[in-house]
């Protein structure tokens, strides 16, 4: 079993982010209890899906669990988390969603380039398209131009679309909810014995 060391950290006259949210389980259920939360479209709004709201527990944990909150009302202190969330949770989780699809790109994928389609109808009823990107059979003539990149250059595009971190900005917007100090907060009491006839 383990022991339990909250006795050992200082004492500040706000909590910390730990003492708060004990768990991701309980994080969740404050985050969908709040008002900033819509459980109609989840994560197709401004909401995040189940396992981004676990994954940010565990990021702002690992960050600020022992961080006293900024603020004197516990309340207040959530709806402004929650308010982040809100303003900049999805735009992060979607940054999240392309890096992986873009780490994921194989070698055929990245050496793709763009595609030209020129095509001309003598036929005036006939209306030639190339919204489509794909080679017409209606029309008298058409010229189709595929480029593709060599490894090198699909390489230097993947490098440059490669972000090692989206998740850092995010997480400093947090920042301010919590006091920037190391230090404990509460003035230590000295008691000092008075000895029979002194004053």
């Amino acid at each position: 079993m383990m022991s339990n060391n909250t006795n050992m950290l200082p004492r500040y006259d706000t909590k910390l982010f730990c003492e708060i949210f004990e768990d991701a389980e309980t994080f969740s259920t404050a985050y969908k209890d709040s008002g900033l939360y819509d459980a109609t479209t989840g994560h197709l709004n401004n909401s995040l899906s189940d396992n981004n709201i676990n994954i940010l527990y565990y990021l702002l944990y690992a960050k600020y669990a022992n961080n006293p909150i900024a603020n004197y009302d516990e309340n207040q202190f959530k709806y402004k988390l929650w308010a982040i969330i809100f303003q900049y949770g999805p735009a992060w989780a979607k940054k999240l969603d392309i890096q992986n699809k873009v780490r994921e790109l194989t070698d055929d994928e990245i050496r793709l380039g763009s595609k030209a389609i020129y095509n001309h109808a003598f036929n005036p009823s006939t209306d030639p398209s190339t919204a489509s990107l794909e080679e017409l059979t209606a029309i008298n003539e058409q010229n189709t131009t595929n480029f593709k990149k060599s490894k090198l250059d699909g390489y230097m595009g993947l490098w440059q679309l490669v972000v090692s971190d989206v998740t850092n900005e995010f997480l400093k917007k947090f920042e301010k909810l919590f006091k920037q100090f190391v230090t404990p907060e509460r003035t230590w009491i000295y008691v000092q014995e008075v000895e029979d006839g002194e004053e």
